[in-house]
Formats: C-alpha cells, structure tokens, sequence
C-alpha cells in the first residue's frame, strides 16, 4: 500500500517539475520571438519546412523564402503593394467559403460543358 502511495507522490512531484520547466521555457521563448526593430508580418506555407514571409525591419518590407538549410530575401515589398487578399467580415477574420455557393458554381459550371 505504501508502495502505491509513494509511487502516486512521485509521479505527482515529476509533473509539478514538468509544468515549473515547461512555464520557464515558454517565458523565454516569447521574449526571443520578440524584437524592438523587426517582426513578421505575414507567412504562408508552401511545403513542409518550406514558407514564404515579409519581414517589417524597420521602414522597410522585404519578402523572405525560408527553407530548412537557409533563409534567402526575395525581394523588397513597398508599403502601397501590401494590401488583405481577402475580404475581412466584422470580427477582423477572413469571411468562410459558403459550401452553398461552391456547390452551386460546381453546378453552373456541369451545366455549361452540357
């Protein structure tokens, strides 16, 4: 019975230790992402290891293609190019495909080849 008591102690205790290192990590993590004179400003996947991003770094907007043996600049983004792709609803997001109208432009279409 005891066995069973100090065995719950201790796998009680490992997890506390656990959460405390997990919590200190974290915490220096969020500070190494943050930086006074750059940050990301948008990035989009391309494969796996493999993305797309413009950096604001300063002024200035450089479009970035990052893989996983290097990180190479694209090109220089002036700030009148940037603009959402996407048209944002009232909460900030981006408005969700409407299955309807996607199935009936599916539809539309089966019809023309007809």
């Amino acid at each position: 019975m005891w066995r069973v008591i100090a065995t719950f102690i201790i796998v009680a205790f490992i997890l506390y230790l656990s959460y405390l290192a997990s919590k200190y990590l974290g915490r220096g993590m969020s500070r190494a992402g943050n930086s006074r004179y750059m940050r990301v400003i948008d990035q989009i996947m391309l494969g796996q290891d493999r993305h797309i991003a413009v950096i604001q770094v300063g002024g200035k907007y450089l479009l970035v293609g990052v893989t996983a043996g290097q990180i190479s600049i694209l090109s220089e983004v002036k700030d009148e190019e940037l603009f959402p792709l996407a048209p944002e609803d009232e909460d900030g997001g981006t408005e969700a495909l409407d299955f309807r109208k996607m199935l009936g432009k599916l539809n539309d279409l089966g019809k023309k080849r007809r």
